[in-house]
């Protein structure tokens, strides 16, 4: 069967121009054919559809490697690797379930790009944004695909705590990162929770965080929870945005304290300064005293550092129902309701 998916590539990518795959309509050509292959091989072979789609793939991520492996072990870009787009959108179309798979084309493509922002982009803005910032078109017809389609690969990737190695500083060096907290090359090398507090965009910063997006990412800029309440403090006349108190109060349930920048000053001279900052947002009680410089409640502190253990352990947000507590409180610590 592997060969029949081989050969597939082989002969469509030999009359194809090295930009062949540039554009989405042709993409969109190929991607019609190997589909038409994949569904015969269901019926022609008596393969489950999860099967046939999953060989596709691991087919696509042959035929990359081995280019790769031919130009010593370099890159050849353009079409040799858009291959593994396609192998993204079949993994999509079919819903491949098997998580090493999609590793492996995961991988391959951190291994030449060093970024998912094609992944994470139009989640973040939209279908047609990756094309306005990194010169890409969409695979997926919408927004709201595209979300799906990032969850797909966030629960994936979750499966099999999958992370890679990045150079953050001169002074820490190369971390490995779990692929949701991977920088977005075209916006600034900002991880995707941080983008998506920028972008104000409650809904996929909520998804990022019960996914287990790093709350206080190590991306180079301020702790997000206090860059948004600068955003705050600069809205005229007291008149918050809707979507940037969302992101706040959501951003809130996953951090047990909000830790006070100023340093190395005293306690008390940096409180006085941070309540001279950010007075009119105690005062609207988009903030409490208690979550900065008092004692937080214990349901709180229980949640997150629930969470916290989670996420380490790449058990974010499924590990929860393994959880033995009643119904309410695992949706509380998934965030999505609270508890009085």
């Amino acid at each position: 069967m592997e060969t029949i998916f081989d050969c597939f590539f082989e002969e469509t990518f030999l009359r194809l121009e090295r930009s062949g795959l540039k554009t989405k309509q042709k993409r969109k050509d190929v991607i019609d054919h190997l589909n038409a292959i994949i569904s015969g091989c269901c019926g022609g072979q008596n393969l489950r559809p999860e099967e046939s789609s999953r060989l596709a793939v691991l087919s696509a991520i042959k035929y990359h490697r081995d280019n790769k492996s031919g130009n010593s072990d370099v890159c050849l870009m353009g079409k040799y690797h858009n291959v593994l787009y396609i192998g993204i959108k079949v993994a999509w179309d079919w819903g491949v379930v098997d998580s090493q798979a999609v590793k492996q084309l995961l991988e391959e493509i951190y291994s030449c790009e060093h970024t998912f922002e094609r992944i994470f982009l139009g989640a973040l803005f939209g279908s047609n944004a990756p094309h306005f910032i990194a010169g890409w078109k969409s695979d997926f017809k919408d927004q709201d695909e595209n979300t799906r389609a990032m969850v797909y690969f966030l629960q994936h990737a979750t499966n099999v705590g999958l992370s890679f190695p990045v150079y953050l500083n001169k002074f820490e060096g190369t971390k490995m990162i779990r692929f949701i907290d991977i920088p977005i090359e075209s916006c600034g090398t900002s991880s995707p929770l941080r983008v998506a507090l920028q972008a104000s965009q409650p809904d996929i910063l909520l998804i990022l965080l019960r996914y287990g997006a790093e709350p206080s990412p190590t991306d180079g800029g301020i702790p997000p929870v206090l860059a948004l309440l600068d955003k705050l403090v600069e809205s005229p006349k007291r008149r918050y945005l809707y979507q940037l108190v969302s992101c706040l109060k959501i951003l809130l349930r996953t951090i047990s304290i909000i830790e006070m920048p100023f340093k190395p000053y005293l306690f008390e001279y940096r409180k006085s300064m941070f309540i001279e900052k950010y007075e009119v947002l105690f005062e609207d009680g988009l903030i409490s005293r208690e979550q900065v410089f008092g004692v937080v409640k214990l349901k709180h502190l229980c949640r997150c550092t629930i969470r916290d253990i989670l996420r380490n352990n790449s058990q974010l947000p499924n590990g929860i129902n393994k959880l033995k507590l009643p119904k309410t409180l695992k949706r509380y610590i998934d965030m999505m309701e609270d508890v009085k």
